[in-house]
């Protein structure tokens, strides 16, 4: 996040308080950032775009607030500006804002330890978003470096690439960039510390790639995508972890085939099947999926495909070697 976009989303917060009965004035939209500033985060850098005494630059970020949000915001003369309509706010807009409010808790968490505990994200703080969200929106080409680790195809690199931003996606507490051209295909890239040096040219792509999230990630689990066949998994899940997946599916595929017969049970008997409901979902089974079904522990098991509870089980003894050698 960059000082700019700090500022932006504070000037958003404020005008979504406002009406034609309750404008706000440039100068005060100036003198509320001020005061923000000096009563919470005086001499953090990270902040310090709260601090403008230019008029034009609120119109510009207001102008910005619109195009991003599709939002309109009116300006009355000699009252100041006002959030015609709410209620056109995305649910998706509403959320990137949602995650930006819990970034900036996790940045002051040092500060504000006594009263609040976040998780951190590894978000690198020096990328524009907003800029990275405009720039997917009006197909212009951006210039990146990334230094990749073992899991990005084994260290690999990209400098000074020219490529074509398609879509940011949230998961595992990261962020992620995916992009284009044709030399590297479509790459999914961190946005933490690996990425650096990121240009928002004003260069239009002249054949912009269509990406389309639903179709891309339709099988996927997580982050990645690869060439592992479409399976659909059955599990059986103990009743107690059933209510969380019902909550929160594992994905988007999820479907329940039986609920467990004994839903609420004061004891844990994990040898006893009427604790256990089933359901399947269809995705790749990649490692980030395996990943998630070791975090359920015993509270899972999978029942088919038998390829996928044979490689569970060759991990488990792999790991009971290592801790048990003599076994």
């Amino acid at each position: 996040m960059t000082p700019d976009f700090i500022r932006k989303f504070h000037i958003y917060e404020i005008l979504t308080k406002t009406s034609i009965n309750n404008c706000k004035s440039r100068q005060e939209i100036i003198n509320t950032l001020e005061t923000l500033y000096l009563d919470y985060h005086d001499g953090d850098k990270l902040y310090q775009g709260l601090l403008v005494s230019n008029e034009k630059t609120i119109s510009r970020d207001v102008k910005d607030i619109e195009s991003f949000f599709g939002v309109e915001i009116e300006h009355i003369r000699h009252k100041g500006h006002y959030m015609v309509n709410q209620s056109v706010i995305t649910k998706t807009h509403r959320t990137v804002f949602d995650k930006m409010e819990l970034f900036l808790a996790s940045h002051k968490e040092r500060q504000w330890s006594p009263y609040i505990t976040t998780e951190e994200s590894s978000l690198n703080t020096e990328i524009n978003i907003l800029g990275l969200v405009k720039a997917i929106a009006r197909k212009v080409y951006i210039k990146i470096n990334y230094e990749g680790w073992y899991d990005d195809d084994h260290f690999s690199e990209i400098k000074q690439a020219t490529v074509q931003p398609l879509h940011i996606k949230e998961a595992n507490k990261a962020w992620y960039l995916l992009v284009y051209n044709e030399d590297i295909g479509v790459k999914v890239l961190c946005l933490d510390k690996r990425i650096s040096n990121i240009l928002i040219t004003d260069h239009l792509v002249e054949d912009p790639y269509y990406f389309d999230k639903l179709i891309y990630f339709k099988d996927a689990f997580g982050i990645l995508k690869n060439d592992i066949k479409t399976e659909t998994i059955r599990i059986k899940v103990a009743n107690h972890h059933f209510k969380y997946l019902e909550s929160k599916p594992l994905h988007h595929s999820q479907t329940i085939i039986s609920r467990p017969v004994k839903m609420n049970t004061d004891i844990l008997d994990y040898t006893d099947k009427n604790i256990f409901g089933e359901i399947s979902v269809t995705l790749k089974p990649n490692y980030e999926f395996l990943i998630e079904l070791f975090k359920f522990n015993l509270w899972v098991k999978v029942i088919e495909p038998q390829w996928l509870i044979e490689t569970i089980v060759e991990q488990h003894k792999f790991i009971l070697q290592r801790y048990y050698p003599d076994i």
